[in-house]
């Protein structure tokens, strides 16, 4: 049985950036190789074998990052994908960890709205909110990202309405203010999260060089949805919901 390393696919990824691994028969891939392969989205592929079986000695056995099989998760372990376990602070699971933080943020900012009476604000960062868990399903499934349906707003109109709120909402660039209140507050700091939840992404999902990025369109759409998140606040600031 030849076993593959981590090191020696990471020693021929420098030279060749493959996106799919054939894994021949009498080889076996070790967990560490499995998550490096996994972390940049390489398919493996074997014709007429189960990959599964490949990789792991029996049914029901987990991998830890060490090379070793266990047959319970240990606590301070979770699970990147299917069967392959990793530390909590890994850099994938700090992202989705910030995600969900965000999320529950969001739920208290639009009941704050609702309860102000700003029920089309509130609408709006609904919108948002459930993007947010597309995004979630997106990265944990390794499925590509649809850019967010707002108002049927392309991505270049999203960055136009941001960067000139003057023009179009009659308010000058906005900076935190305690005058403007506690709905304006949490909207901010929902705002603030996202530029956060963005660096964590970029950690998690982008190396040292410029081509190097597995999740573009998830960096893409936190840029975003920051941009959305200022337009809402000035409109706020501007009057534009009616309470």
């Amino acid at each position: 049985m030849k076993i593959i390393t981590e090191i020696a696919l990471r020693d021929r990824y420098k030279n060749d950036k493959f996106e799919s691994f054939v894994l021949n028969e009498g080889e076996k891939l070790t967990p560490a190789a499995v998550q490096f392969l996994t972390d940049r989205r390489i398919r493996i592929r074997k014709e007429n074998i189960d990959i599964n079986h490949a990789i792991l000695p029996e049914e029901g056995w987990l991998c830890l990052p060490s090379g070793r099989h266990v047959m319970e998760k240990p606590e301070n372990y979770t699970h990147l994908r299917g069967k392959i376990l990793v530390s909590k602070n890994h850099p994938v699971i700090k992202f989705r960890g910030q995600l969900d933080l965000l999320e529950a943020n969001f739920v208290t900012c639009i009941n704050l709205a609702i309860s102000s009476g700003y029920q089309e604000m509130a609408d709006e960062l609904n919108v948002i909110f459930l993007y947010l868990q597309e995004i979630m399903r997106s990265e944990v499934r390794d499925k590509p990202l649809l850019f967010i349906d707002f108002k049927g707003w392309s991505d270049d109109e999203v960055r136009e309405y941001s960067h000139h709120p003057e023009k179009y909402f009659g308010v000058k660039h906005a900076l935190p203010d305690p005058k403007h209140g506690i709905l304006y507050g949490e909207a901010n700091k929902l705002r603030a999260m996202v530029r956060q939840l963005e660096i964590t992404a970029v950690e998690a999902f982008c190396g040292e060089g410029e081509d190097q990025c597995e999740r573009l369109d998830i960096i893409l759409a936190l840029n975003r949805l920051s941009s959305l998140i200022y337009i809402i606040i000035c409109k706020l600031i501007g009057g534009h919901y009616n309470a």
